[in-house]
């Protein structure tokens, strides 16, 4: 073979060349960074509450404990102290009570829950603490139940955080979070959660890797839509009727399909894992 034909068969196929060279410039393109607003973490929660703010927690409260007792079921018999981690008003932990669940009854919180004790926690005249937010006031193996509903997304260290559920409990930990990521979340919903702390966002998988790698087994995880009370709180009775019809059924038809399309919450009952 001469040199020259040599060289032709050894040069590049100058058309193949420009095709890949179009191929690897497609595989990149600037992304528009959202520039979110951050303000100072969990303000929204400081200081006194007005009485909707105060209607709607109690109303979410009978929600959360409701959910809670769901998932413990016939494991609530055996449970007698129990504290609540991140108990705001106190009335999620007031309404655990009233559902009969455990006999000693405690909460803690960075905001000073003195601030905007909610009514059903004075009538209870429950014992509320507040903490650092790193390590719990408690010693080891201290209560019987611990929790946490919509806590988790406000929290920075998320795994350090479980731990020290984990480390005060000698029983079961339920964790609720709103698993906010779906296909409709864009910027603008992103920084209207952002507004009230919420610094974390989930899906249900994510919220399920969340719990598995901060050291827990998730023994059962369940998505929940919100009461009618909820759903009526901000619409009127029958646009409420309508989202629970649409919400419910697709949750009924496929949870994960639902909860790409909608904001459910997921509570998940944990056991510490064992080396």
């Amino acid at each position: 073979m001469t040199q020259a034909a040599t060289l032709a068969s050894t040069a590049p196929n100058s058309d193949a060349a420009r095709g890949g060279a179009v191929r690897e410039a497609s595989r990149n393109v600037a992304f528009d960074v959202p520039q979110f607003r951050v303000g100072e973490h969990n303000a929204h929660y400081e200081g006194e509450y007005d009485a909707r703010m105060l209607r709607w927690r109690q109303l979410g409260a009978a929600d959360k404990a409701a959910n809670l007792a769901m998932l413990l079921g016939a494991k609530a018999a055996n449970i007698g102290s129990v504290l609540e981690v991140g108990c705001g008003t106190g009335d999620v932990l007031a309404a655990v009570k009233a559902l009969g669940i455990g006999n000693d009854h405690r909460g803690v919180d960075v905001a000073d829950p003195d601030q905007h004790r909610g009514p059903d926690a004075s009538a209870n005249a429950l014992q509320l603490d507040s903490y650092d937010g790193v390590r719990l006031p408690y010693a080891d193996n201290s209560f019987d139940l611990v929790f946490a509903s919509h806590v988790l997304e406000h929290v920075p260290d998320e795994r350090g955080f479980l731990a020290e559920l984990a480390r005060v409990t000698k029983g079961p930990i339920y964790l609720e979070v709103p698993c906010e990521l779906n296909l409709r979340t864009n910027e603008a919903n992103m920084q209207t959660t952002l507004d009230i702390g919420h610094i974390n966002a989930y899906t249900p998988e994510s919220f399920a890797l969340t719990l598995a790698t901060g050291g827990l087994n998730v023994g059962a995880m369940q998505l929940f839509d919100h009461s009618r009370d909820i759903h009526q709180f901000t619409s009127s009775a029958s646009a409420a009727a309508a989202k629970m019809a649409i919400r419910r059924g697709l949750l009924k038809l496929s949870p994960r399909f639902a909860s790409r399309l909608f904001t459910y919450h997921a509570g998940a009952l944990c056991t510490q894992r064992t080396a």
